[in-house]
């Protein structure tokens, strides 16, 4: 209920008990009441706002104020920062004509004005209040960024009446969270200045302040050091780049040479532009791991300058580690010198994370330092160099903040740290009173799937869905509340291996963008995806209209599959909007055929071949689901698994071996495939309905060696007449493949007639040395088990 109907409820209770009003006056009250209720709720079907993030409150009255009919934008007299916020008003929403009036006390006036003015104090740093009415509208906030917020929600506002008319309404709004950020990784894939413009409107458009540049990594060292010019004469290029995944067999490149790199003019341009935004600019500079391209131009900062480095042309963890010497110390002092100088905000990024270690374990000069500084193991060592660079900067007014690995050996005194590697880096910071920034990978990392369909561009792996990103929580249900306060906020990360493009990089980052700034902005309790979904379409129609491809993935049907009693049945999971199914199958009877589910499930019968979509009530359609259901003897038979797959890598359930189904062939996420991690077996024992002749076995794996992900080292496939005691029929040795997805098939030498069979399929065991994963176990993904 809205506040103005609490008020009139408070009236009427006051007159029914001090007034002791009869019977017909509390009826006639009540009637009041009712008839109020009514019309606001009318008003609220008739304009429904489609603002994003959502405000902290939003009432509208009746009537409009057409855009045409101010005249004026009426600011406090002597505060350049509102007058240059003004003329992005007369900008933004179509006012070129408007006047601007400086007064000692701006208020609205005879004619129709836009009033913009810092009344408040003590209050929220993010809070503005927006009045329309007859008058004009009033636009109020403690800061000049309150007033620059409220503009972005009028301007989605005057979006709905293409800048004809506003509702009269009144708006009360601040944000939940003071870090409220987007990162993208320029080092992989550059990116031009005017990209980068584009990107900090969309994130002003929606309400986020911290840009995080990530402008060296091994693949391209991308902003100008006057010092140390060879970082981009040198580490700027790459010869070559890899082609398709980091990690296929066999490896392709594209041998041409790819750079780029920001000068620190186009640097001060940036900040400019994102100060004029209300976005901080937070420049990662990695160190002391990812750093190829510095030791390609600069070897002596190395462990081992005798070696041959270079700019990386593929992806992946390296072990180019930068020596923890007083003389790469100096170095990277020099750098963040310049850095610091370019960028006027408090944060800068030093990295810290995937430091591979093994060159500083092999370093007598490292020995020296760790006895020196009396140092026990490597982590602190990695500290040691983390905290040089911690002091520096705090010396120079800034403070120091990188991934979640700085807390290895030891938290530096200042530093905060964005916990990626899920939140358990954040909470132990946030325990020892350090400021936290929240993007675990689960659900803030924009490279990975937004769909599990096959359409989808290449990408690194993993699925986030937009619903996903909705969902997150930045503050940890396990930190206890007194620790609640240094969680800042959280940000949405775009690595960009597998983003080449402009085009890409949006198509990447949003909507999941504008599910995050939800997330940031809005309280828990006003959040709600199914409302979010209704807003969000009309901002589908902003970018459509300004040639920005979304991905519409949040309309894809998902589903499952399960055994019962009565069958094999594929469930349906719909999007929370109304909608239909839309199914098209093809039969030798009726050949191409289409129908509307009247359930979200189907019985899977014989083999067959559909597809579906789902159909919204303005029948647009959602991307196709492609099934391809191919029956074999041993689909929905009875399964026992002796070792469990990874919650991570199980959604679909154990029937996903044996539904008939094939996994799909571009990523090992979804429903379909199953992940055996730390090194652990398949062990399956299936029971058919009866016993059967088998000739064949088929088995779904899949391979991608710069995810942990490996072929078995052997198969084998055994039977048994009774259940309990199982002869070997075949084994089975891979060997290297190439691919990703590879269907194994082990033909047996004569046909067999059985109940009862096992699969045994074999991890390939412990990672080798000198590549991602060295030392661990390997991780084993199955989709489809065929006996036939």
């Amino acid at each position: 209920m809205q506040l103005n109907q609490y008020l009139l409820l408070i009236f009427l209770i006051c007159f029914s008990t001090y007034a002791k009003a009869d019977d017909t006056s509390a009826r006639t009250i009540q009637k009041v009441v009712q008839n109020h209720v009514n019309q606001q709720n009318r008003l609220n079907l008739a304009f429904s706002h489609s603002i994003i993030p959502q405000p902290l409150s939003i009432r509208i009255a009746p009537g409009f104020l057409k855009l045409s009919e101010v005249k004026q934008i009426i600011i406090p007299e002597n505060n350049n920062e509102i007058k240059l916020l003004a003329r992005l008003y007369q900008k933004s929403l179509n006012l070129p004509n408007v006047k601007i009036v400086e007064s000692k006390s701006p208020k609205p006036g005879k004619v129709k004005s836009i009033v913009l003015q810092l009344p408040f104090v003590d209050r929220h740093p993010d809070l503005y209040t927006i009045q329309v009415n007859k008058t004009g509208i009033q636009i109020s906030a403690q800061l000049e960024q309150g007033l620059f917020y409220g503009l972005q929600s009028l301007i989605q506002l005057s979006e709905q009446s293409n800048f004809i008319k506003i509702p009269f309404l009144v708006m009360e709004d601040q944000s939940e969270f003071s870090y409220r950020g987007m990162h993208l990784d320029v080092s992989r894939h550059f990116f031009t200045t005017d990209f980068i413009k584009q990107y900090l409107d969309l994130l002003a458009r929606y309400k986020f302040n911290k840009f995080h540049w990530h402008l060296t990594d091994d693949q391209g060292w991308r902003i100008e050091i006057k010092k140390y010019p060879l970082l981009t004469e040198v580490g700027s290029i790459r010869k070559k780049t890899l082609i398709g995944a980091y990690g296929s067999n066999p490896v392709k490149y594209d041998d041409t040479e790819y750079g780029g790199f920001y000068t620190q003019e186009e640097i001060k341009e940036i900040v400019r532009y994102a100060k004029e935004r209300y976005i901080e600019i937070i420049p990662e500079i990695e160190m002391p791991g990812h750093s190829a391209a510095i030791l390609a131009a600069y070897p002596h900062l190395s462990c081992n300058p005798a070696k041959s480095y270079g700019v990386a042309t593929t992806w992946g963890v390296s072990d180019n580690t930068l020596c923890p010497t007083d003389t790469t110390l100096m170095f990277m002092k020099d750098v963040l010198n310049e850095v610091c100088e370019l960028f006027p905000g408090k944060l800068i990024h030093i990295g810290g994370d995937e430091v591979v270690k093994d060159v500083w374990k092999n370093s007598q000069e490292c020995s020296k330092i760790m006895q020196r500084q009396k140092l026990k193991n490597y982590e602190e060592l990695q500290s040691y160099f983390i905290k040089q660079m911690d002091l520096h900067l705090t010396k120079k007014g800034k403070t120091l903040i990188g991934w979640d690995e700085i807390l290895e050996g030891g938290l530096s005194q200042n530093a905060v740290v964005m916990s990626w590697r899920g939140t358990e880096g954040g909470i132990a910071a946030a325990n020892q009173k350090h400021d936290v920034v929240m993007c675990p990978g689960t659900h803030c990392y924009f490279d990975h799937y937004q769909s599990t369909s096959m359409d989808e561009p290449l990408a690194i792996g993993g699925y986030t869905s937009l619903e996903k990103v909705y969902s997150f929580q930045p503050v940890p249900s396990e930190l206890k509340p007194e620790f609640t306060k240094y969680i800042l906020g959280s940000q949405g990360n775009v690595w960009t291996e597998y983003i080449p493009t402009n085009e890409q990089a949006l198509y990447m980052a949003f909507p999941r963008a504008i599910a995050l700034a939800e997330v940031n902005w809005t309280k828990t309790e006003n959040k709600d995806y199914k409302d979010f979904l209704g807003r969000l379409k009309h901002h589908f129609a902003w970018f459509s209209r300004n040639n920005i491809n979304l991905s519409q993935a949040y309309l894809d049907l998902q589903y499952k599959t399960n055994l019962n009693q009565k069958g094999l049945f594929l469930y349906f999971t719909k999007p929370p909007v109304p909608g239909k199914i839309l199914m098209e199958s093809k039969s030798n009877e009726e050949g191409l055929f289409q129908e509307y589910l009247h359930s979200d499930s189907i019985n899977l019968l014989a083999s067959k071949e559909f597809k579906c979509w789902y159909q919204l009530a303005d029948h647009t359609l959602g991307r196709s689901l492609s099934i391809q259901y191919q029956k074999s003897k041993s689909t929905a038979s009875k399964l026992i698994l002796i070792n469990q797959p990874s919650k991570k890598y199980s959604s679909g359930g154990s029937i996903a071996l044996i539904n008939g189904i094939d996994a799909p062939e571009n990523k090992f996420s979804g429903v379909e495939w199953l992940g055996f991690d730390n090194g652990s077996d398949l062990e399956a024992f299936l029971e058919l309905e009866k016993a059967d002749s088998i000739s064949r076995f088929s088995i779904q794996v899949f391979q991608e060696e710069s995810s942990w992900i490996y072929m078995p080292s052997k198969i084998e496939l055994l039977a048994s007449e009774d259940g309990k005691n199982y002869q070997t029929l075949k084994i089975f040795e891979p060997g290297l493949r190439p691919g990703r997805s590879i269907n194994l098939i082990m033909n047996l030498d004569k046909p067999v007639s059985s109940r009862y069979w096992k699969i045994l399929v074999k991890n390939y065991g412990i990672i080798p040395t000198g590549v991602p994963g060295e030392g661990k176990g390997a991780w084993l993904f199955v989709g489809e088990l065929r006996l036939d």
